[in-house]
């Protein structure tokens, strides 16, 4: 009994020291090749055509509408025209490295999780050396006490178990998100250089980071949740293990809740729509 409670914490604290960042950290690329390349093949193959004809009528709408001012105005010159040019011109350049766009964006998100799994993996692995705390105190429980607080020490367990899996199906989710994006990318970004469409590629970008930063706010929220537990874990006496048990419990429903909250605080951080 005494073991199978302690080896029950133990397996939540390391359970929660390892959360979510073995995939956040992974590139598109790395996550799934397969998939990734098939992607990209979509990108260039079959959605980059689309928006080079979309990003054509915008020109030719474009050009139209200057020809349309340039009427009776003979002191016009060439400038308006060649500036309209190379606007297009950059777009079409922005159209042609979009991949290397989008990645440099998410690269960005992944070497922030990558600093701050170096800073909490320290952490928690200073506050969860200690582990006589615990044994000592189930040791000095009566038979009934430990029947009971097996039976708490399940429930979290279970629960951390739960929380564990949410976080790989949110991670997963958010993913496959970003494989849906840069599958269709260059057609939100085929409308930047119009003045009156522009506000789709710009809201695209924005989505698109706001994606990479949750990431982010994933990593965040369970590394701090780690950091709880085995602070709250190792810090008990025998008047006070089952309140600490209850407070795991307790900020194990937090963390749910703020899992889902993460792609609502990514999006209003990045004022995307």
């Amino acid at each position: 009994m005494e073991d199978y409670i302690v080896n029950k914490i133990l397996d939540v604290l390391n359970t929660v020291g390892s959360l979510g960042s073995g995939i956040l950290i992974q590139s598109p690329e790395t996550f799934n090749t397969t998939l990734y390349n098939g992607i990209i093949n979509i990108m260039e193959n079959a959605v980059k055509p689309v928006a080079s004809i979309i990003l054509g009528i915008f020109l030719g709408l474009e050009l139209y509408n200057i020809s349309t001012r340039a009427e009776g105005m003979s002191n016009l010159g060439i400038e308006i025209p060649m500036k309209t040019l190379l606007k297009f011109v950059l777009c079409k350049v922005v159209m042609d490295n979009l991949k290397l766009i989008l990645l440099a964006m998410y690269e960005i998100s992944s070497a922030i999780i990558t600093n701050m799994n170096g800073v909490f993996s320290s952490t928690i692995t200073t506050n969860t050396t200690n582990i006589e705390a615990i044994n000592s105190t189930v040791a000095s429980m009566e038979f009934g006490v430990q029947l009971l607080t097996s039976v708490e020490v399940t429930i979290i367990w279970l629960l951390i178990k739960l929380v564990s899996v949410l976080v790989t199906v949110i991670v997963i989710a958010r993913m496959v998100e970003l494989y849906v994006l840069i599958a269709i990318s260059p057609v939100p970004t085929a409308t930047l250089p119009n003045a009156e469409a522009s506000s789709i590629a710009k809201n695209f970008l924005k989505v698109f980071l706001a994606v990479c930063i949750q990431g982010v706010l994933i990593f965040l929220v369970v590394s701090m949740f780690g950091i709880i537990v085995s602070s709250v874990g190792l810090s008990v006496d025998g008047a006070e293990f089952t309140k600490s048990l209850f407070t795991i419990l307790g900020y194990a429903i937090v963390l749910i809740i703020s899992l889902f909250s993460t792609g609502k605080w990514a999006k209003s951080i990045c004022n995307a729509m």
